[in-house]
């Protein structure tokens, strides 16, 4: 199997894995005391995650331990966030103070049927000039699906044939040991029709490239362009590119849309 190859079925399996977008079912924001669909327990804000009371028959279960009474859950940002097991098979997490309940047999995944994507071209391969700066002199420029500020690591100068473009590289989490830049971007594919043959996810996708550390030449793979999790589930806020990540050509590479097993687009 090739790198690409390898790729492509990695995005597959990440799709339809148990903590993959379409296994998300609700992300509920939780400001109050209430309940939290589809699951049992009562949840509540709390410093540093949230809390759940539920009695031991409702079944949760908060890092390997059953809850009977009120337990706090971890989120992710601790040094050790919970695991949340209920019945059924769903889990959950906490981010901020969103509970996430991800359900591994979702009808979402059920009805996947493939990542609709261009085909693999040399042609788009190519090659750019990377520039860090200091995080906080462009910080606020690029914006995470919550609407907070992302941490921008520089700039990538590259060239669409005639068509200059200076892109934002924002920093993203390191991918098997190794730290990476990330590019959120639109082109002139975004904005098509979902049933264009040449269209892409509207809100755009996502670029990854290893980050060099330093001033360097870089290649861009626009072949491994791929969509965020909010192609897959409305479960998921998008990211919006900035201005300068704007791309006016069309960029024929990677991946185009969720489709499910009639073919059709997710959403």
């Amino acid at each position: 199997m090739t790198a690409y190859q390898d790729h492509v079925a990695g995005r597959a399996r990440w799709a339809t894995s148990p903590r993959g977008p379409l296994a998300l079912v609700n992300a509920q924001h939780v400001d109050h005391a209430q309940p939290v669909w589809p699951v049992p327990g009562t949840w509540a804000p709390a410093p540093g995650g949230l809390t759940v009371t539920a009695a031991a028959e409702d079944g949760v279960v908060v890092d390997g331990v059953s809850v009977d009474g009120e337990v706090l859950v971890a989120g992710d940002g601790a040094v050790v966030p919970s695991t949340v097991a209920f019945p059924d098979g769903f889990a959950g997490s906490v981010s901020g103070d969103t509970l996430r309940v991800w359900d591994p047999a979702s009808e979402a995944i059920t009805r996947f049927a493939a990542i609709a994507r261009f085909d693999r071209s040399d042609a788009w391969v190519t090659s750019g000039r990377y520039t860090p700066i200091d995080g906080l002199e462009a910080r606020g420029s690029v914006l995470d699906a919550a609407g907070d500020p992302l941490e921008v690591a520089g700039h990538i100068e590259t060239a669409f044939g005639s068509t200059t473009v200076r892109l934002v590289a924002v920093r993203s989490a390191p991918f098997q040991g190794s730290a990476r830049l990330q590019l959120i971007v639109q082109d002139a594919t975004s904005a098509l029709p979902e049933d264009d043959p040449g269209s892409t996810y509207s809100m755009g996708r996502f670029l990854y490239l290893n980050d060099p550390g330093a001033a360097a030449d870089v290649e861009l793979d626009w072949n491994l362009l791929v969509l965020p999790p909010c192609a897959f589930s409305y479960q998921f806020a998008c990211p919006i590119p900035p201005d300068e990540n704007r791309i006016p050509v069309p960029i024929t590479a990677g991946e185009r849309h969720p489709l499910d097993t009639a073919g059709h687009v997710f959403h």
